[in-house]
């Protein structure tokens, strides 16, 4: 599972792999930073297997202000005023360029993009499900019988 900060790959990995004992990775996709080579390798991963989770630009503003608020970060900015530079961690322009990476990295690599605006986490999870099960049958390599798809 992939996707930028705030888009609930935490939770969807902790439901993949408790509730339907997948193993599951987590890699959040940064703007400033590469993706890991071994995320990027197509040989060494089946792009069939890895989703990217997105969500509309407005919600996930609402989410990343709501996080910056709670832990303090705007106080912090407020106090120190000119000091440092603020944080782009909600900002709309920043989001947007984070969120057309994510997007762009998801289409090279040939990866599937989930939308998840407005979605619960067992929702997003079932969809992937569904979807791996309609990529895979017990005849494929990767396919565990009782427990699902492995991700590699």
């Amino acid at each position: 599972i992939v996707g930028v900060s705030r888009t609930g790959k935490t939770p969807l990995c902790v439901v993949l792999s408790q509730m339907m004992g997948w193993k599951v990775g987590n890699v959040p996709l940064v703007l400033e930073v590469p993706p890991p080579k071994e995320l990027v390798d197509k040989e060494a991963i089946d792009g069939r297997r890895v989703f990217c989770l997105t969500i509309n630009p407005r919600e996930l503003k609402r989410i990343r202000e709501t996080r910056l608020q709670v832990r303090g970060v705007k106080e912090q900015e407020e106090k120190i005023a000119g000091a440092l530079q603020k944080s782009n961690y909600a900002d709309r322009t920043y989001m947007v360029k984070d969120l057309t990476n994510a997007k762009r990295l998801t289409e090279d690599q040939g990866w599937t993009e989930i939308d998840v605006t407005g979605k619960a986490v067992e929702e997003t999870a079932e969809t992937i499900s569904q979807i791996i099960s309609s990529r895979f049958s017990d005849d494929d390599e990767g396919f565990i019988p009782n427990i699902g798809h492995v991700n590699c």
